[in-house]
């Protein structure tokens, strides 16, 4: 039968203290147990050295595999990837979520100034395989002429190794009509380090090498090889109420290193109940790249308003 949130359970820490309450589950090194006196707990697993119940405990071994125990003691803790696990980490099933930003002004005065923007990242997780899709959408006008029309989408492949290593593959598509890019295609292979994956604090970070396929309105169709890297980190400010975000993607030509492509996104969300949220943003992209009177560097500053499922 499952462990459920009536249970009594025990946990033993390395100190010699004893906290009682209901096990929710255990993962990313992060036991959550739920207590009557003080809320759900967040207890760092390597603190623990054991666990007693009265009732059984779906636990899910580092080696793969998944079954039932009434205890976990200092012995066998160590070869525990996760307790009470979700159905995509023990293969009976599957995970899917999103997140869908969208920030939109209209101006009716002296001006005529319309600006859209939006954003959509899905995840889908089984086992160790993990496809993640992003693309964006900026399409802004000035007195009815263009001054934004630039579009990304990105698919990505992983493979976790394990918690803390990961490869895989990607390819990503980008335009900016203003710029007078019409298009810059990558792919490649890619290392990835999870440093931190905590419920209130994620580093990771990829390496990896790309074709890139370029076509500018001016100039010839160029493809090159270049260094890619990426940077994904988010914290939490306050509990359910704040967080932090910055990421990273770039390239690096290897036969010229001046034409480095960077794009940055930092901001600070606010969380809304039933999946909602807003939050404040700048945007900063670099074109190392770019054709003579156009500006290598473009900010945006955005407040978008979005939904997680």
């Amino acid at each position: 039968m499952p462990h459920t949130a009536m249970a009594i359970d025990e946990i033993m820490l390395h100190n010699g203290d004893r906290i009682s309450g209901a096990v929710v589950r255990m993962d990313k090194s992060v036991l959550q147990l739920k207590t009557e006196y003080a809320g759900t707990l967040f207890i760092a697993w390597d603190s623990i050295s054991g666990i007693s119940s009265d009732s059984p405990m779906r636990i899910l071994m580092k080696e793969g595999g998944a079954r039932t125990v009434m205890s976990i003691t200092a012995e066998n803790r160590n070869s525990i990837q996760a307790i009470n696990p979700e159905a995509w980490q023990t293969g009976d099933g599957h995970l899917f979520k999103g997140e869908a930003a969208m920030s939109l002004n209209i101006d009716r005065g002296n001006t005529r100034q319309e600006e859209a923007d939006l954003d959509l990242a899905m995840e889908w997780r089984h086992l160790n395989h993990r496809i993640k899709l992003q693309s964006e959408l900026e399409y802004d006008t000035a007195e009815n002429e263009k001054t934004t029309d630039r579009w990304f989408i990105l698919a990505k492949y992983d493979n976790i190794v394990s918690s803390l290593r990961y490869y895989g593959g990607k390819v990503s598509y980008k335009t900016d009509r203003i710029a007078d890019l019409n298009l810059r295609l990558t792919a490649g292979p890619y290392l990835g380090i999870q440093f931190i994956n905590r419920p209130t604090t994620k580093l990771s970070t990829e390496f990896g090498v790309d074709g890139v396929k370029e076509s500018f309105d001016a100039l010839p169709e160029n493809t090159y090889l270049a260094g890619s890297w990426s940077l994904d980190f988010s914290h939490t400010i306050i509990d359910d109420a704040l967080q932090f975000y910055h990421r990273q993607k770039g390239l690096a030509n290897v036969n010229n290193l001046n034409g480095v492509v960077l794009d940055t996104w930092t901001g600070l969300k606010i969380p809304i109940r039933g999946g909602f949220s807003t939050s404040a943003e700048l945007k900063a992209e670099y074109s190392g790249d770019a054709l003579a009177g156009i500006d290598p560097w473009d900010l945006a500053y955005r407040l978008k308003f979005g939904y997680l499922w």
